[in-house]
């Protein structure tokens, strides 16, 4: 294990032995060694359930990396192993550095001890002197904000108050490996704020931090890299950006398939509007099929392929393409699609930054404009006019073209397209924008004598 890595987890995998009835535990504790003894064939009196197979990673010292993956991946048993709170059944992991985890809610916890006494045994278990303790303990109460229930057994708090603490400890013990499972879901808007901000700290002052969280938005702007679990075996590892958007297409695409094993015994819950669909003016009318952008995007899109875009473009309002953009530069995005199907659909279209963070976007509803009520053969061409008021960078264009379920909850994926555009919008000349998205305010200034 180099000095420059914090955690190396090489062919890792955990096996639990479920058991259908209690006494076949019994009887696997005396059996098999009475048969072996025998010299007879040996026989298990249990299923195998194997959390985890075969796991492998490396994580450097300073990273900040995302574990990702449905419920029953296997991603608590994994950080639980990291932690030492868990045996392996094969494989090997190493860890370099003093490690601070918020894992189970309340767990290294005393139910009986105060809140007080429990920052002192916590402080003590993550490697801290009762002076240190004592020097930072005014921080650690502060940052738990928990009043004076602090001098009460934790076994009379909320779960809230449970993960305040928890994090508190943790946090101020200034970690060298900082690893927190979903524990900061239970917290509220304000301290969940709180959490992310030291969390940023903590990965500013060089800290590894291992963050497992269903929250896709909050990994990728915190994590560099992440790990995607699915049925206890690694999915893909690599940028968070990439890797995320992989987990939300499965996610996706499981969707679709419920929903349309949903629609063969239940009438579908949206009927097609009445109104007429208002198809906008653009400046070119005639139906633009661009093969090599098909090509490029083919890797990047899914869907049911009822309908589907053959051409995005990004353009000036003189119809030219364009990649490049003045800040607040207003451009058209316009589509052209097919439908091989009669389907309810809205076309939408989003900015994402290059974390593939989804920054500004646009469907039918946004504009006041119905459902488009496709035919067969049908051939269509949408047009949306944008300002682009961005921070200096690059951005990539989403295509979603979707057919809705319920009305502003849930809708079927018809033909999803990635990084459809991929433009970069300049500095404004008159003032940085430190912001992602610049607003255009009004002020009013006096001096008062």
């Amino acid at each position: 294990m180099s000095s420059d890595t914090a955690i190396t987890v090489q062919n890792l995998s955990k096996c639990y032995q479920i058991y259908a009835k209690p006494h076949d535990r019994l009887k696997q504790s005396i059996y098999p060694r009475v048969r072996r003894t025998l010299g007879m064939e040996k026989k298990q009196y249990f299923d195998e359930f194997w959390s985890l197979r075969d796991v492998s990673f490396e994580i450097k010292k300073g990273e900040t990396v995302g574990i990702i993956g449905r419920n029953g991946s296997g991603k608590s048993t994994l950080l639980q192993i990291i932690c030492g709170t868990l045996s392996q059944s094969e494989g090997s992991i190493k860890t370099n550095g003093r490690i601070a985890a918020l894992l189970e809610l309340g767990s290294g916890f005393n139910p009986e001890f105060t809140g007080r006494e429990n920052v002192y045994m916590n402080g003590a278990i993550l490697g801290l002197s009762r002076q240190e303790i004592e020097d930072r303990f005014d921080e650690i109460a502060a940052f738990a904000d928990i009043g004076a229930f602090l001098e009460q057994p934790v076994k009379t708090y909320s779960s809230g108050m449970f993960v305040r603490l928890a994090f508190a400890c943790n946090i101020m013990s200034d970690p060298e490996i900082m690893i927190v499972d979903e524990a900061l879901s239970v917290g509220d808007m304000n301290f969940q704020a709180k959490c992310m901000t030291a969390l940023t700290h903590i990965k500013e002052r060089g800290a590894t931090i291992l963050f497992v969280s269903h929250d896709v938005g909050t990994v990728k702007s915190l994590c560099s890299r992440c790990v995607y679990l699915d049925g206890g075996k690694v999915v893909a590892v690599g940028p968070s950006a990439d890797v995320t958007e992989l987990y939300v297409r499965s996610m996706r695409e499981e969707m679709n398939a419920e929903h349309r094993k949903f629609s063969r015994v239940s009438k579908p819950f949206a009927e097609p509007s009445d109104t007429p669909m208002r198809l906008p003016v653009v400046g070119d009318k005639s139906f633009r099929v661009d093969h090599s952008f098909e090509a490029r995007v083919a890797q990047f899109r899914y869907g049911t392929g009822e309908v589907r875009a053959r051409s995005v473009e990004l353009l000036d309002m003189n119809d030219e393409p364009t990649t490049f953009l003045d800040f607040n530069q207003q451009v058209k995005i316009r589509v052209n699609f097919e439908a091989y199907a009669e389907k309810s659909v809205s076309l939408n279209v989003s900015v994402f930054d290059e974390k593939k963070n989804n920054i500004t976007g646009c469907g039918f509803q946004h504009v006041g404009q119905p459902y488009l009520q496709t035919k067969e053969g049908g051939k269509y061409v949408a047009e949306y006019l944008f300002k682009m008021p961005l921070q200096e960078g690059y951005y990539s264009l989403r295509v979603n073209i979707s057919s809705v379920i319920i009305d502003n909850e849930t809708a079927e994926f018809i033909d999803l397209i990635n990084d459809a555009v991929v433009f970069r919008v300049a500095r404004w000349e008159k003032a940085r924008v430190w912001s992602q998205v610049h607003q255009f305010a009004e002020l009013r200034l006096e001096e008062l004598v």
